[in-house]
C-alpha cells in the first residue's frame, strides 16, 4: 500500500499546500478559514484513497505483478479501502465541526448571509454537490461497516460491494463541482479531476460488469467428483484460448453467474502446449456456505467462466533450496509444482515438504502423494494431528538455512506465527518466506 498510496497521498498534499497562503501552512489561521482548506484537503485525500481503490479493482497485470499477486493487490484494495473511509468521516467531522463547537460554547459565528445564485443555495449545483456529497458519506461509512463483518455471506457481500463504485461516482461529483475558486487550472485541480475521471471510467466498468472479460476464458466443466477426504475434485475446459499458467498459480472461477467468481488454486501443472491435455483441475474444500454447496451440483457439460491466471505463488528457482509447508487443502498449489518437478527430472535442490492435516480421512488428498514426492526428488514429511503427531516450528526450522526459501500456504495465523519464528529464531529473511493471502475480505 506504501509503494502507491503514500506517493499519491503526498502529491495530494504537495499540490494542495501550493494554494495556500502561509496562514494555512503555519496553522496560524483563524479557524473558519482553517476549516475551510482542510476540507478541501481532507476531501481530496478521501477522493484519491477511493479512485486508488478502483484502480485496484480493475485487477490491471502490471499492478498484480508490482504487488506480488492478485492476493497481495486485494490486501491492498481492503486497507486502502479503511483509509478512504476514514478520510470520508474525518471531512464530515470538519465540515460539521462548526455546529459542534458552537452548542459547546467554544466557537461564535457571525450572521450568515443569504447566499447569492449559485453559491450554495439549496437549488443551485453547489447545493446539490454538498447535499449528495452528505448522502455520500453515509453511504461510504455503510458500505465500510459492511465490508469488514465476516459473517455477512459472500453473495450479499458481492452485491453491496457493488454500492462502492456508486460512491465514487457521486464523491467524483461532490469533487468536482466544489473545487475552491481558481483551482480548476492549477496541479491540485488536475489532479482532482484526473483521479475523477480515471476512477470514474473503472466505477462504471465495475457497474456494468466488464472488468476482468479480457483474462477470461469461457469453458465447460468435464468432471466434479468428490474424493474420500471431502474435497471436490472439480476439472475443467477453459477452451482453446487459455495462455498457460506457472505451478501454484490461481483463477477466479465463476460456476453460477449470480454467484460471481472464487479463487481457486489450479493443482494442475500447464507443462506447456506439448503436454497440455486442455483440462484444468482444481481442489475445492467445503470451508463456507459456498463451497460446500458445490458437491453434487455440477455436471459434465455445464458452462464455467476462468479468469486467470494470477498469483506470483511460483516457487521461484527450481536449483534452490526449499522449504514447503502445506496445511490441508493448501496442499493444492503444491501439487502442480510436484507434477512439473516430476515430468522434469526432479528437484534440483533439496526440498523439503510438510504437510500437516486434521485426521486420516483429509491426509488421503491427494492420492499418490507420497509417489509423486519420490519423483519430484522432494522429501515429505507428513503429519496428522489427530493422532497426536503435529508439524513443529523448530522441526521446520531445522530445515531451512540461510540461503533457503520458504513457501507456505495454509491457515493464515499460522502463516504469521512460522514467519516470525523463522525470522527471530532461525535467521530468515522476510523476503524468503512466501505465502498466499487468500483472505480476500
Amino acid at each position: 500500500m506504501k509503494k502507491i498510496g503514500l506517493p499519491l497521498t503526498l502529491l495530494i498534499i504537495l499540490t494542495w499546500a501550493a494554494l495556500q497562503p502561509s496562514e494555512i501552512l503555519s496553522f496560524s489561521a483563524a479557524y473558519m478559514p482553517m476549516r475551510k482548506a482542510l476540507t478541501v484537503l481532507t476531501g481530496a485525500l478521501a477522493l484519491g484513497w477511493m479512485g486508488f481503490c478502483m484502480l485496484l479493482a480493475l485487477r490491471p497485470i502490471w499492478l498484480e505483478r508490482y504487488l506480488g499477486g492478485l492476493d497481495k493487490l486485494y490486501h491492498v484494495h481492503k486497507w486502502a479501502g479503511i483509509v478512504a473511509v476514514l478520510l470520508v468521516v474525518v471531512h464530515w467531522l470538519i465540515i460539521l465541526s462548526p455546529k459542534t463547537l458552537v452548542s459547546w460554547g467554544l466557537l461564535d459565528l457571525p450572521a450568515r448571509r443569504p447566499h447569492g445564485p449559485g453559491h450554495g443555495g439549496g437549488g443551485s449545483l453547489t447545493g446539490f454537490a454538498k447535499e449528495m456529497g452528505e448522502w455520500d458519506a453515509w453511504l461510504m461509512i455503510a458500505l465500510g461497516i459492511v465490508a469488514l463483518l465476516r459473517f455477512v455471506p459472500y453473495g450479499w457481500f458481492r452485491k453491496l460491494h457493488k454500492g462502492f463504485p456508486v460512491a465514487f461516482l457521486i464523491g467524483a461529483f461532490h469533487g468536482a463541482v466544489l473545487l475552491p475558486d481558481g483551482s480548476a487550472m492549477t496541479p491540485f485541480g488536475w489532479l482532482v479531476i484526473a483521479i475523477s475521471i480515471g476512477g470514474s471510467f473503472v466505477a462504471l466498468k465495475s457497474l456494468f460488469g466488464r472488468i476482468g472479460n479480457e483474462r477470461q476464458h469461457r469453458g465447460r466443466v468435464l468432471s466434479a467428483q468428490t474424493t474420500e477426504a471431502g474435497v471436490l475434485d472439480l476439472r475443467v475446459d477453459p477452451g482453446a484460448n487459455w495462455p498457460g499458467h506457472a505451478a501454484g498459480q490461481f483463477a477466479l472461477v465463476t460456476l453460477e453467474p449470480a454467484e460471481g467468481p472464487h479463487p481457486f488454486t489450479i493443482v494442475s501443472d500447464w507443462g506447456g502446449n506439448d503436454r497440455w491435455n486442455g483440462e484444468l483441475r482444481f481442489a475445492i474444500k467445503p470451508l463456507g456456505d459456498y463451497t460446500r454447496s458445490l458437491a453434487g451440483r455440477f455436471k459434465k457439460g455445464d458452462p464455467v467462466v476462468v479468469e486467470g491466471p494470477y498469483g506470483k505463488f511460483d516457487f521461484g528457482d527450481v536449483s534452490e533450496e526449499q522449504v514447503w509447508i502445506a496445511g490441508g487443502v493448501g496442499v493444492a498449489p503444491f501439487i502442480a509444482r510436484l507434477e512439473k518437478l516430476a515430468a522434469s527430472g526432479g528437484a534440483q535442490g533439496k526440498v523439503h515438504f510438510f504437510y500437516s492435516t486434521h485426521d486420516a480421512k483429509e491426509a488421503s488428498f491427494p492420492v499418490g502423494l507420497e509417489e509423486l514426492c519420490r519423483k519430484a526428488g522432494v522429501e515429505l514429511h507428513k503429519r496428522v494431528t489427530a493422532s497426536g503427531k503435529r508439524v513443529t516450528s523448530g522441526e521446520i526450522g531445522r530445515c531451512v538455512g540461510k540461503a533457503s526459501s520458504v513457501w507456505f500456504c495454509g491457515p493464515a495465523a499460522w502463516g504469521r506465527d512460522l514467519q516470525t519464528v523463522l525470522s527471530k529464531e532461525f535467521g530468515l529473511a522476510p523476503h524468503r518466506f512466501h505465502r498466499e493471502l487468500f483472505e480476500f475480505r
